[in-house]
């Protein structure tokens, strides 16, 4: 089948994964990288003004616009496949329509207000259907009038979430106690700082966004963030680089992005997956996916993280069993992308929305 892919095209991104696992499933996929019509402003006027605004401007939006369906209308795909389709316009889900099926996935909160851009409200009945990486999404999304909606976990990418193996430059860079890998949050930033503090392990940080913490709005929390800024590595680390720091450090954090209302995130399979040791919080989803104890470790609150942190950092022995069993059920279960992307097909092949046969 021909798949027209929308969203980003760097490696390592949860949209690429998806793209890139339809290609391994034999299907034809084409790419419109839809973050080239979104570069980032370098001025502070234009930060200040994309902000305001909610989306790039509007030439950029009309040619990304125009790109999708023009590439539909060349390509006759059976499946319009978006990642997010954050400034994809009504009148372009329309003209889809009368082509091709149109699925999006999206991994964020979408009823937090934050992620939700101008057209947001005026798309949602018009996908064929919506995948969602929040359970609790699924019920918000049929209120709003989507179409048909399905929950799809997080998941990992075994070509590139794997346990690379760091040389000894890298090992020497990178080794420590903790690790935490994912974007600057000031809730983060305040619960990193307060491990920080104890000034009992090493800890590294690593995400886009950690700069923040010196911006103006921000002043306020220099003094309660000064121990962390040594820990801070503020670049991101995709694919084997990633691995390569979880090898590197004894425990992994899975946090949470509570404006996110995380139960799950794609660091929860990604960790297990490079066989790192994950400490993460605990939800129903987390011991759903990873056996407490057996193949993850959890905490609830500040003082159990502590405990953990203190026991799994001294006990080595527990600590690599518990990685192990994390990598092995990464390994049987269906938590692959290849996995996720089987599913998205047959849901759509469920709803009859196109023949089976042009599944194969």
């Amino acid at each position: 089948m021909k798949i027209l892919y929308v969203g980003p095209d760097f490696p390592g991104s949860n949209g690429a994964c998806w793209r890139d696992a339809f290609a391994q499933l034999g299907h034809e996929v084409r790419t419109i990288d839809d973050e080239r019509y979104d570069p980032i402003p370098v001025s502070i006027p234009g930060k200040l003004l994309r902000k305001r605004r909610g989306r790039p401007k509007p030439e950029l939006v009309s040619a990304l616009n125009s790109a999708v369906l023009r590439q539909a209308r060349e390509f006759q795909p059976g499946l319009v496949f978006f990642a997010k389709a954050y400034h994809i316009e009504p009148d372009t889900l329309h003209g889809l329509g009368r082509i091709s099926p149109r699925m999006v996935y999206m991994n964020d909160d979408m009823f937090n207000p934050a992620n939700q851009t101008p057209t947001f409200a005026a798309n949602v009945p018009l996908f064929d259907f919506i995948l969602t990486t929040k359970s609790y999404n699924v019920r918000e999304f049929r209120s709003a009038g989507a179409q048909s909606v399905a929950y799809v976990p997080n998941a990992y990418d075994p070509r590139i979430h794997f346990p690379a193996q760091p040389d000894t430059s890298e090992r020497l860079h990178m080794s420590g106690d903790i690790a935490f890998i994912g974007m600057f949050r000031p809730d983060r930033a305040d619960e990193l700082s307060r491990i920080a503090r104890l000034s009992e392990w090493k800890l590294n940080v690593w995400g886009g966004g950690w700069q923040k913490m010196d911006r103006l709005d921000n002043l306020h929390k220099s003094w309660s963030w000064r121990c962390l800024k040594s820990s801070v590595h503020a670049v991101p680390l995709w694919c084997a680089e990633m691995g390569k720091a979880i090898q590197c450090n004894s425990i992994s954090l899975g946090l949470l992005n509570r404006q996110n209302r995380d139960l799950q995130t794609s660091r929860s399979f990604e960790i297990p997956a490079c066989g790192g040791f994950m400490l993460a919080e605990r939800t129903e989803e987390h011991r759903m996916y990873f056996e407490e104890d057996r193949e993850a470790a959890y905490f609830g609150s500040w003082d159990e993280l502590i405990q953990k942190l203190r026991f799994y950092a001294a006990h080595e022995r527990p600590r690599t069993e518990i990685a192990r069993e994390g990598y092995r059920r990464c390994l049987r279960s269906p938590y692959r992308y290849l996995d996720r992307a089987v599913e998205a097909l047959a849901l759509l092949e469920a709803r009859q929305i196109w023949p089976a046969a042009s599944a194969s």
